[in-house]
């Protein structure tokens, strides 16, 4: 659409000029506000209605002027009239005024997952039923500014259903959260320490808002939270409470973007990306030793077909933290397994993502140095192994817990430096917990609840047990297999397998498993988060605190471990914010904690048993209509925070 421009006048030393789409000299005039002085623009609706628009502004007209996009306003029956706030930081000011013909459709935002100031996990997509999401991106320093009024507008909102989130990318988290405590902050202040979400939602200045309906998460504000003017007397425009009113009163948004003019949000470079030098390398060292032929992983990632074909599955695995699966607080220690992205490498592979997942006119990584296929022992042959019995699992139905027995063959007391539990077919195998003392230790052990000698879980990384440590195992004991099959719409078999690693010599500390547990406790129909806490018995020694596993099923959405000291103090060991079901990971710890006798660890778990959880339905087994007990079917749920430790010596 053709546009001219016109020098008006010059009031107060702001020169004004009109962009002028075709037909519309007459409705769209230069104003200055009597009250505050401030220019802006006022536009009067045509016969038969107004329309979308869209207002730049600029300080020059010569050359080739730069023009920024000031607003978007959808202008009715009444007319618009729009107030140039920054005016004041211009010699001159000129407007232009373009009509947008046709909206195209609006797409829901990118969904993503973060963790706040106290560590805890938001997931916009799974976050709860409200009218609508206010995203407010910010620095410490523009959030120390704006806190007081998003305090009040949060007041103001949150009984009508708006949810408001601060999302810093630039701070780290330990400033965030002494800024949080400092300031006394009790809105979740969200850690983009990857810039991703930033740079989903095109944010580029400080106090940057997106309001995002909670129905469908389409957008429908962006920009300036408000703006007061410097003159007396004071004059202010509330851009997003007006947009959230307008929201609630099912009316249409009529000032859709305003430029925030808090300044801009440093976001870090990327630079030149090459597929070759910098984007495989990063797949290979952290995706394909479960995409490969015969491993875990749903697809294997054998060239940059296939990762170019899985784009937007990528992308969003990446921005929700799903995949890689380390569901980890990076903020809560030092892990030795730890294989997650680190956020240089996040950013790397969401830009390239963005860009297309071009390839570029070197070679594939991928292709040329491609991983070995996936083999039945990892760790190597094991020393010894036998397989337990064959069990048919049926089609549907549940199936009770199957306890099977082998004998230890091996004449002489053994100490082991891995045991691993191998499951014969994944599809139905949910867990295998392995006893070496018979019914005697199943019993001691409360079923699996309290320990075991060694297991399977879905994610769990089979591997060494930690240096200078080992397992004991007896003479002639009794194996125990506790095993968990759920059925999978087909009738199957499963014969698993067992592989002990024998230590050339006896280890300078003995690992043993306890963990902490609750039975007691009701999630009641509908709760989004019932926290549940399980504590073990004292330690009677110091103790080394090696690994920690959390177990729960399908309702559990996080868990956090802690040393009580005898001292009355708490230590943070782990904190897992996104707890999956799927993927039950067993964290080592980079370095082992030493606490001291009397110390006891708590668990803390929360589980989700409402609509947001994506593997329930309203009601039946898997209802979040109805409460839940501790129960031993993935439909029930279980509270346990296992660890590996050894008494110091």
């Amino acid at each position: 659409m053709k546009t001219w421009v016109r020098l008006v006048r010059s009031v107060v030393g702001v020169s004004l000029a009109l962009g002028l789409a075709n037909g519309w000299a007459q409705s769209f005039r230069p104003w200055l506000d009597p009250t505050c002085g401030l220019p802006g623009v006022r536009i009067s609706p045509k016969a038969g209605g107004g329309g979308d628009f869209r207002l730049y502004g600029s300080s020059s007209l010569g050359g080739e002027p730069t023009w920024e996009p000031l607003a978007e306003m959808t202008v009715g029956d009444g007319g618009a009239e729009w107030r140039d706030f920054n005016a004041h930081s211009h010699h001159r000011r000129f407007f232009r005024l373009e009509q947008i013909p046709v909206r195209p459709p609006l797409a829901a935002v990118d969904n993503f997952r973060l963790i706040d100031q106290n560590g805890k996990a938001h997931e916009l997509h799974r976050s709860g039923e409200v009218a609508a999401y206010v995203l407010v991106f910010a620095d410490n320093i523009s959030l120390a500014r704006a806190w007081p009024e998003l305090k009040q507008l949060r007041d103001t909102f949150s009984g009508k259903g708006i949810r408001f989130w601060i999302i810093n990318p630039h701070e780290d988290w330990a400033a965030i959260m002494a800024k949080a405590a400092e300031l006394r902050i009790d809105l979740p202040v969200l850690h983009d320490r990857a810039q991703l979400v930033a740079r989903a939602f095109r944010c580029s200045a400080r106090l940057e808002a997106v309001a995002v309906r909670g129905d469908d998460f389409t957008p429908f504000y962006r920009g300036a939270i408000r703006d007061v003017s410097e003159t007396i007397p004071v004059v202010e425009q509330n851009y997003l409470a007006d947009a959230l009113n307008e929201l609630l009163g099912d009316q249409q948004v009529s000032l859709s973007f305003v430029r925030a003019s808090a300044g801009p949000m440093s976001l870090r470079e990327t630079g030149g990306l090459d597929y070759a030098r910098d984007i495989a390398p990063i797949f290979q060292k952290r995706c394909v030793q479960c995409h490969r032929k015969g491993d875990i992983g749903s697809f294997e990632m054998s060239n940059h077909g296939v990762l170019q074909s899985r784009l937007a599955d990528i992308r969003r695995d990446i921005l929700t933290g799903d995949m890689p699966p380390w569901h980890m607080d990076p903020n809560s220690g030092k892990f030795a397994n730890d294989f997650s992205l680190l956020p240089e490498e996040a950013l790397k592979l969401v830009a390239w993502l963005d860009a297309g997942a071009p390839k570029g006119d070197g070679g594939d990584p991928l292709v040329e140095k491609p991983v070995a296929p996936a083999v039945e022992w990892p760790l190597g042959e094991p020393d010894y192994k036998f397989s337990l019995d064959e069990y048919n699992i049926p089609a549907s139905g549940s199936v009770d817990y199957q306890y099977l027995a082998f004998r230890n063959p091996i004449p002489t007391n053994v100490w082991l430096r891995a045991t691993v539990v191998r499951p014969g077919n994944r599809t139905v195998v949910h867990h295998a917990l392995a006893f070496a003392g018979g019914f005697t230790e199943l019993q001691a052990l409360s079923g699996g609840l309290g320990g075991y000698f060694a297991a399977y879980v879905p994610g769990m990384d089979q591997t060494f047990y930690p240096d200078g440590t080992g397992k004991l195992l007896k003479a002639g004991a009794w194996f125990l297999f506790q095993m968990h099959y759920t059925t999978s719409g087909v009738e199957a078999k499963d014969r698993s397998e067992v592989g002990l690693y024998f230590s050339k010599e006896p280890p300078r500390r003995e690992l043993k498993t306890m963990a902490a547990y609750n039975t007691k406790f009701q999630i009641p129909a509908n709760a989004q988060d019932h926290e549940v806490v399980a504590v073990t018995k004292p330690f009677g020694k110091a103790v080394y605190i090696y690994e920690m596993s959390p177990h729960m099923h399908y309702r559990g959405a996080r868990m956090r471990f802690e040393a009580l000291l005898p001292d009355g103090s708490v230590q943070v060991l782990a904190n897992i914010p996104a707890y999956q079901f799927d993927w039950q990971t067993l964290y080592r710890l980079k370095e082992p904690v030493l606490v001291p006798a009397g110390t006891r660890v708590q668990v803390v778990g929360g589980f989700d048993n409402s609509q947001t959880n994506p593997r329930l339905l309203p009601d039946g087994l898997w209802g979040y209509n109805q409460p839940v007990i501790f129960g031993e079917q993935s439909w029930e749920e279980m509270l346990v925070g296992y660890l590996n430790f050894t008494e110091a010596q």
